[in-house]
């Protein structure tokens, strides 16, 4: 015991009460610069796995858009054409043979899994796959009907049911016709929503679910879940869910219920409906807190160790020591670092891994100001040059800075190298005045790239090269809500189907190819061209607003697909069937209606041989 005492108090007298305390002080200071480091970890991982989760709704949603638009869109021709042969007073049986035809058609080519097309018209319940039901089944107090009904010419889609005919889970698309009594309506396998929802769970403890506008299950990564109602719950943790996205329109959001915190994620579908994922966040994060405590404990122990083996070092040192540890690490991460100082207009260099800055900074005074222009203007791409020029401005960097701690800009280098330049506040004065900023220059081209690609992806079909449907009309829509008119080309490639049939789908694919290509030749560079599905395109042309000026341009995509020579068509071509509407900066109504306004042009065009364009309201119509 007196040994230890002794020892005890050897230690006092070396490092005096002032150095104890201070080593203390120092103690305390670094497990707190510990815990923030590895609390930007925790937090690195946690991002990395919410956002993981972000995508995998998002995902989800665009696949089952995908998965829904055929059916959508064979409802929509369909009740065209219904509408039409009730407009031209054709009796049950024609409408029937459509019927039969269109679906032995669906079933061949888009998916077998349908049962087909059917409907209630003229008083009658019509099944396109020769179904006959019982005698005591009334159509029009089937929901598919009744929701129809209610619709006022809109598309449904009506809640799950079991389907007696095929003994899978089913959903009904469906559309009330002009007459306001007559209905048709399809039906279509829930099975591969069912798979595209377990696909985005990958634990016991996380769940995915996609709902219908009123709260309605419509798939569920647990299966017991199907064809509930979640806005007819009461506190259970998916109303809570539900009411929180479709009532409040929440998406992205932390909700903590029974104790455990959820991640919920909800991205929305074209259709109305909403794809939704839910992470445990209790359960998910607990491992990356386990290993955060067991980190920090176990650098506390180590620092401490260090502590007790550097007790004659001044706190000075040990404050400088700190310090430098702390620009070290930073120096890893960005290839130049400089510490300015406005007051002075000097700067000085902390770190350079980059030897292009170095012998450029080195020709240059200490003129922090005009320095930072003449360097950043020699080492900047011209494609960036004049933002980069504006950004280090020092002359408005207070202003810049005055409510944030850091800005960044990202630019192209003179090698065509994405960087990213970020100002950070070192020093201000007591009246807020900005005196010292770091400025520091990070190489981030490989990430630059991959998000680039990543959102190229997002809009792009991936077969043609052209804007996709859902980036092509999202564009559309923003010009036409700002007012911008133009013209909206509706087209699509004459007996395609046979094509495939005859040359082979590889052969298809090539005509669709070429056929983009043609269209990104005949038309302008800002025209907004885009794959609506199938053999079916689209262009938005602004600012052409009467048939002459665009006429001019149809002749030329005419021309221009004449002269497309396809080996694999033996000698053969193509045609194409157009039906153009135009919007004028005054128009108020919706894409919707425009893109049925040019769809009945492309109706007409097609009742009439070789490359043929329509424009909607004008019976003289124009044919090569």
């Amino acid at each position: 015991m007196n040994k230890n005492k002794a020892s005890a108090r050897e230690i006092i007298d070396t490092l005096g009460k002032k150095n104890i305390v201070a080593a203390i002080i120092i103690f305390i200071f670094a497990i707190t610069i510990i815990s923030v480091n590895f609390g930007i970890l925790y937090n690195t991982k946690r991002d990395k796995i919410v956002e993981e989760s972000k995508h995998n709704a998002i995902e989800s949603a665009q696949k089952i858009d995908a998965y829904l638009v055929s059916s959508i869109d064979t409802i929509k021709l369909t009740s065209y054409k219904v509408d039409n042969y009730l407009k031209d007073g054709a009796g049950n049986d024609v409408i029937l043979t459509y019927l039969e035809h269109e679906t032995d058609s669906i079933i061949s080519v888009i998916d077998d899994n349908y049962t087909g097309l059917y409907g209630y018209i003229n008083g009658e319940y019509l099944d396109g796959s020769g179904w006959v039901p019982d005698e005591d089944y009334v159509a029009t107090e089937r929901p598919w009907y009744q929701k129809a009904a209610a619709s006022d010419g809109e598309i449904v889609l009506v809640d799950p049911y079991l389907d007696s005919q095929t003994g899978t889970i089913m959903m009904t698309i469906a559309r009330l016709l002009s007459d306001n009594k007559s209905v048709v309506a399809l039906d279509l396998s829930l099975d591969r929503l069912q798979t595209i929802t377990n696909n985005i769970v990958d634990n016991d403890y996380d769940f995915a679910m996609v709902l219908d506008s009123e709260g309605g299950v419509v798939s569920h990564s647990k299966p017991s879940e199907l064809g509930k109602n979640y806005l007819d719950e009461k506190n259970s943790l998916e109303s809570t869910i539900t009411k929180k996205i479709i009532e409040k329109h929440k998406y992205d959001f932390t909700l903590k219920y029974n104790g455990t915190t959820y991640i919920v994620f909800a991205q929305k579908i074209g259709t109305g409906w909403y794809s939704i994922c839910v992470i445990n966040g209790t359960q998910v994060f607990r491992p990356l807190k386990i290993i955060l405590l067991t980190s920090l404990l176990t650098i506390c122990f180590i620092l401490l160790i260090i502590l007790l083996m550097i007790r004659n070092i001044t706190t000075k040192h040990i404050e400088t020591n700190k310090l430098y540890q702390q620009l070290e690490s930073m120096s890893h991460i960005y290839a130049a670092m400089f510490d300015i100082n406005l007051k002075e207009n000097t700067y000085n260099e902390i770190s350079n891994t980059t030897e292009r800055v170095s012998d450029v900074v080195k020709d240059f005074g200490d003129n922090a100001s005009e320095d930072m222009k003449t360097v950043m203007r020699l080492l900047t791409s011209e494609k960036s040059r004049s933002e980069v020029l504006e950004f280090v401005d020092l002359s408005t960097l207070d202003k810049r800075l005055e409510n944030t701690n850091t800005i960044t800009l990202e630019y192209l280098n003179n090698e065509d190298v994405w960087c990213r330049a970020r100002f950070v506040v070192a020093e201000k004065s007591s009246a807020g005045m900005l005196l010292r900023v770091l400025w520091m220059v990070e190489i981030i081209d490989e990430e630059k790239r991959r998000q680039d690609k990543l959102q190229y992806l997002s809009e792009t079909d991936q077969m043609t090269g052209v804007c996709n449907r859902g980036y092509g009309e999202t564009k559309i829509r923003s010009l036409i809500k700002n007012g911008q008119g133009g013209m909206f080309v509706l087209m699509d490639v004459d007996k395609f189907k046979s094509i495939n049939d005859t040359y082979g789908h590889n052969t298809g694919d090539k005509v669709l190819i070429s056929f983009a290509k043609t269209l990104q030749g005949a038309f302008r560079a800002n025209d907004i061209i885009m794959r609506l599905g199938g053999d079916e395109f689209a262009v938005f042309v602004p600012d052409v607003h009467n048939k002459q000026a665009g006429q001019k341009i149809i002749d030329r995509l005419f021309t221009m697909i004449d002269n497309t020579k396809i080996p694999e068509l033996e000698g053969k071509g193509y045609v194409i069937s157009v039906g153009i509407a135009f919007y004028q900066h005054d128009d108020k109504y919706s894409f919707e209606e425009l893109y049925k306004h040019a769809d009945e042009g492309t109706y007409l065009s097609k009742k009439h041989i070789g490359n043929y364009v329509s424009y909607y309201g004008d019976a003289d119509t124009e044919e090569k």
